[in-house]
């Protein structure tokens, strides 16, 4: 019996002997970021001035974000490329987060910023945010009832108090769900 037991624990990630950051269970809120899965054309709106006093009104196209899950399925990876000079590329992991029902996202780009933010995805409204001292940001987006696009919108916030349209951002997915 003692061996059927050791089989069970093993499997469940907790065995005796193994770190205590080995969860016993994947949570049940991770499937929720299925509706992000896969290639996704991004589409980013930029006010006239936002380049430079003289830059005008601009949408840029030519960007795209994969999500894929890393095997064992308790982390989502986001891999974006732009085409764009002044947007950086990179690559984002997201997972269950301190709080029930939110997640986290640890964030890299090809300037070396490294960020890390707090993430919701619940009713079709996608959340992410991050309070830092002298830059506080936060995006919300909006999935359409077919699941294949996604509208949101960045803003930021010198001190997380009175916040400022940054740019809109927009999920367009490249194979479509029936």
């Amino acid at each position: 019996m003692a061996a059927k037991s050791e089989l069970q624990d093993l499997t469940a990630g907790a065995h005796q002997g193994s770190p205590g950051d080995v969860p016993a269970g994947r949570p049940a809120s991770l499937d929720r970021l299925g509706a992000l899965i896969g290639h996704w054309d991004m589409e980013a709106t930029f006010a006239a001035g936002y380049f430079g006093p003289d830059s005008p009104a601009m949408t840029a196209r030519g960007a795209s974000t994969t999500f894929e899950w890393l095997d064992g399925r308790f982390f989502l990876t986001q891999r974006f490329v732009t085409e764009h000079p002044a947007a950086p590329s990179g690559i984002a992991i997201i997972g269950a987060g301190a709080r029930p029902d939110t997640f986290t996202q640890h964030y890299y780009d090809s300037r070396g910023v490294a960020r890390t933010y707090q993430m919701t995805l619940d009713g079709g409204v996608w959340k992410l945010w991050r309070e830092a001292p002298g830059f506080c940001q936060r995006f919300t987006g909006q999935f359409s009832a077919d699941g294949n696009t996604i509208t949101g919108a960045w803003e930021a916030s010198p001190d997380g108090q009175q916040w400022s349209h940054d740019f809109a951002l927009t999920y367009l997915k490249a194979t479509p769900t029936a």
